[in-house]
């Protein structure tokens, strides 16, 4: 991603997944494990209360925990940095999209208001086959006579 400055749909697949285990060790340190969570033993009777106290302490579980959680943070963080470049590449590329189709739609305007537009699109329906009718025949031979005269004037 970094020497090519885009994101291909795989790796985008890999953002998203990595983005979704994240959230899913997130909620399993805080709500599977109860890391947080003092045990229904050490409410209950007071003379665990120390015990608990004391083995949170000597595993250093709010410690650990808080660096798992920043671990983690830093990892989303980054994905959803890379999640918000691939939105700016996508809504990027649909607005030259935009872009295009207006001004396609413009310049058939002004050939439409200029008259010509009726001669283009004669040349199109002649090559849509549908050079058959009356109609397109003979705007082909007034072009024709048009692009005579003007020559011979």
């Amino acid at each position: 991603i970094k020497q090519e400055a885009t994101i291909t749909n795989t790796q985008r697949e890999t953002l998203f997944k990595i983005v979704a285990q994240i959230n899913a060790a997130s909620m399993d340190v805080i709500s599977k494990l109860g890391i947080k969570d003092r045990s229904d033993t050490a409410w209950n009777l007071s003379k665990y209360v120390h015990i608990h106290e004391g083995m949170r302490e000597e595993f250093e579980l709010d410690t650990r925990l808080d660096r798992v959680q920043h671990k983690l943070n830093l990892v989303q963080k980054n994905a959803q940095f890379y999640l918000e470049v691939f939105q700016h590449q996508k809504s990027n590329t649909l607005e030259w999209v935009i872009v295009f189709l207006i001004t396609f739609e413009c310049i058939l305007m002004i050939s439409e208001m200029s008259g010509f537009g009726q001669h283009l699109f004669s040349y199109a329906n002649f090559f849509q086959g549908d050079a058959t009718s009356n109609d397109t025949i003979e705007s082909l031979k007034s072009i024709q006579t048009q692009k005579d005269g003007e020559a011979n004037g």
